[in-house]
Formats: C-alpha cells, sequence, structure tokens
C-alpha cells in the first residue's frame, strides 16, 4: 500500500514541477485550458488577418516608391534634356554676338556722327553704298533680335528648371516617407509573425496535451484526474503498479540516457552560474542531436509538449517525458528534458532499447546548447503531498545509475 501511495504523490507532483519559481496560482481545469488554447487559436487568426492586410499595404508602398523613383528618373533626364538646351542656346548667341560684332565693325556711329569704314566704302556707286549701309543695319537689329529670343528661351528652360527641381525635392521627400512606411510595415509584419508563432505554438501545445489526457474529464483539474486515476493503480510485492493498471516489472538495473557521449553538467553546486543543479546533463557531442533511451523499463506517465514550461515568456525544457520505473521493487520516475522530438505516448510501456525522443535544446530559454538533461524523483518523497517548491524532490541520478562517469568523461552505453 506504501508503493501506491508513493506512486500517487510522486505523479501528482510531477504535474506541478518546473524550473522556475512556483507562483501557486488556482490550477485551471482542462475546460479552461481548453478555452485559453482557443482564445490563443483566435488571437492566432486575427494576428494573421491582421499580417494580411499589412503585406498589402507594404506591397501597395512598394509599388508607390517605384513609381515615385521613376517619376524621378524622368524629371533628371528632362533636367538633363533641359541642361543640354541651355548650353547650346548660349553657344548660339555666343555665335551670332560675334556676328553682330564682325558685322558692326563696318558701321559706327559716334556722337551722331557716321565713320564710313571698309564695307561701306567698298561701294562701287553711290546706290551700292546706301545698300551696304542699310544691308549692316537690317543684320545688326535681326542678330539683335534673335539674341532676345535666345535669352527669353533660356529664362523659360531655367524657369523649368526651377519647377523641376521643386518638384524632384518633393518626390526625393515622398520616397523616403515611402521607405519609412516600408521599414515600419516590416517591423510589424515581423511581431505579427511573432505573435502568430507564440499564439500557434501554446494553442499546439496545449491542445496535444488536452489530447493526451484521454482519461480525463474537462470538468477535472490535471491533478484531479491523476488522483482519481492514481485510485485504481495495482501493485503487488513483486512490482510497482502504474496508473493504468498494469504492473510495471521490477528491473535491478539501468542504463545510460544516451548511446555514447559524455557528462556536461553534473548534479550539485555551479559555480559558472551560481547555481545547485538537481540533474545530469548528457551530450553526444557539442551541437549533436540523438537518440534519447529510457534509463529502464517502464511506463510513461507524462509527455509535456514543446511550449508547456515558460521562462520570461519563452519556451523552457522543450518537450519533455516522465516515466515511472520500478527498481529493486521502489518507485522512481526518470524526467528527459529539451527535447528536439518525442517518440512515445502516455502510458506507453517502454524498455532500455525504446527511443523516446531526440536530444535538443535550441530555442530553449533553459539551455545553452544541445543536451539532454535527466532528472530522477524518489517515489518515496512525494507521499501524500500537493504543493511544491522549485526542484522539490529530485536526487541524484546516480542514486539508481553509478555507473555515470563524471563531468568530461566520454562513454558508450
Amino acid at each position: 500500500m506504501k508503493k501506491v501511495l508513493y506512486t500517487v504523490g510522486l505523479i501528482s507532483l510531477l504535474l506541478f514541477s518546473i524550473f522556475v519559481t512556483p507562483t501557486y496560482a488556482r490550477e485551471k481545469t482542462l475546460g479552461e485550458l481548453k478555452a485559453e488554447a482557443e482564445a490563443n487559436r483566435k488571437a492566432y487568426n486575427a494576428a494573421k488577418q491582421e499580417k494580411n492586410m499589412k503585406a498589402e499595404e507594404k506591397e501597395k508602398a512598394l509599388n508607390d516608391k517605384a513609381a515615385v523613383e521613376k517619376e524621378i528618373e524622368n524629371i533628371n533626364n528632362e533636367l538633363k534634356q533641359i541642361v543640354e538646351q541651355v548650353e547650346e542656346l548660349q553657344k548660339d548667341i555666343d555665335r551670332k554676338d560675334a556676328q553682330m560684332k564682325d558685322i558692326m565693325s563696318y558701321v559706327q556711329v559716334t556722337n551722331g556722327e557716321a565713320n564710313y569704314l571698309e564695307y561701306i566704302f567698298g561701294a562701287t556707286d553711290f546706290t551700292d553704298f546706301i545698300y551696304r549701309v542699310s544691308v549692316a543695319e537690317q543684320l545688326g537689329d535681326y542678330n539683335k533680335q534673335l539674341i532676345d529670343e535666345y535669352s527669353n528661351d533660356i529664362k523659360k528652360l531655367e524657369a523649368k528648371k526651377q519647377e523641376l527641381t521643386r518638384k524632384e525635392e518633393q518626390l526625393n521627400k515622398k520616397r523616403e516617407e515611402l521607405s519609412l512606411l516600408q521599414a515600419k510595415l516590416a517591423e510589424e509584419i515581423s511581431d505579427l509573425n511573432k505573435t502568430m508563432v507564440d499564439k500557434d505554438t501554446e494553442y499546439k501545445a496545449t491542445i496535444n496535451m488536452i489530447n493526451s489526457m484521454t482519461k480525463c474529464k474537462m470538468s477535472e483539474t490535471m491533478s484531479q484526474c491523476m488522483t482519481r486515476l492514481s485510485r485504481s493503480i495495482a501493485s503487488s510485492t513483486s512490482g510497482v503498479g502504474s496508473v493504468t493498471g498494469i504492473k510495471i516489472p521490477s528491473t535491478n538495473g539501468t542504463y545510460m540516457p544516451i548511446g555514447y557521449g559524455y557528462v556536461t553538467s553534473d548534479f550539485g553546486w555551479r559555480s559558472y552560474d551560481n547555481s545547485y543543479h538537481k540533474g545530469i546533463d548528457f551530450s553526444y557531442c557539442s551541437g549533436c542531436t540523438g537518440p534519447i533511451y529510457p534509463v529502464a523499463s517502464g511506463q510513461v506517465v507524462l509527455v509535456q509538449p514543446w511550449g508547456t514550461y515558460k521562462v520570461g515568456g519563452r519556451n523552457c525544457g522543450s518537450n519533455i517525458v516522465y516515466v515511472l520505473h520500478n527498481v529493486g521493487g521502489h518507485p522512481y520516475v526518470t524526467s528527459y528534458w529539451h527535447m528536439a522530438s518525442v517518440s512515445v505516448s502516455q502510458w506507453q510501456n517502454v524498455t532500455p532499447n525504446t527511443v523516446l525522443g531526440q536530444v535538443g535544446g535550441d530555442n530553449d530559454a533553459c539551455a545553452g546548447a544541445r543536451h539532454l538533461h535527466l532528472n530522477l524523483f524518489d517515489g518515496n518523497t512525494w507521499s501524500g503531498a500537493n504543493s511544491y517548491t522549485a526542484n522539490q524532490g529530485r536526487i541524484n541520478p546516480r542514486t539508481i545509475m553509478p555507473q555515470i562517469p563524471s563531468k568530461g568523461t566520454r562513454f558508450v552505453r
């Protein structure tokens, strides 16, 4: 009977135990958790709809910016043409001015007195003389008229140039505004994507957890359900009973939880982060993943999906599997943290060769690198327990696994 009580207490604790300081808030029923999950799904859909709207707005801003840049390009081309036209007109003015000076070198009037130069003196008779004077004066007037017209054209072109320059400044300002709008929308879309991922992850984690509790009622809390199910535990002198009533055979041996590797962090005080580490960390190699195995035969009593535990709003622990064992007639529970994936389900019987899942630790607030964190709970510790403190009841895995080498020493399973 004591073994049954030990197991009941142990499983109750597992549903509450986490790495961080507890809040002791009222435990929610599965129905309430499902309602929260549905709320997260609605929030996900709302964020998705808003993201799509922002994406359309961003696309419009992108197209508007492209149109503005095209208009700026056209203005620059037009300004270039105006500059060329002004330069050409100025050259014409200079040429006409030179021609007029050449012609007027033949006709000079000083103080009202006409001084006739070579062109005039070259006349063959008086009629020719009058004609030459008239031609020289007309050519001078014509050139002066052309120069005035060219000057007016230049003024008009300069005015057009100023107008285009002002328009270019306005378009540059609009382009800058559109660029800022694009950046703002991109940031908002990124935030919405993060919200979508968070809400979707929370929804899936909660629904997966609820779906795994097939024997529980929606009106029950998880601990109420486990207490009710625990009343049906079968026990005998030769083995520890499981929650499903199936006896767990006794085993006298234990195995390493990964195929090979080394211990990266031991049980006990850690100076580098000034904390007491109530578990042992195992790694295949730096950055490596690989299969995780039970340390002994037993039954999976709980599977906590990714995102169940959080620290500062971030996932802590990733996927977590709890296995109940009967080691030498005594109940123990091992838990396996930071799993990238899970290959077993709740109530499944497992052997030391069963693959529980794969080593993970990526995007995990409680893991600095890929590794397996192994916890061991003594069933006796939790007899009648209904509350917890952080890491309460966790004992050194070497209690049943003396073969675990010291930190840094490599091993093969």
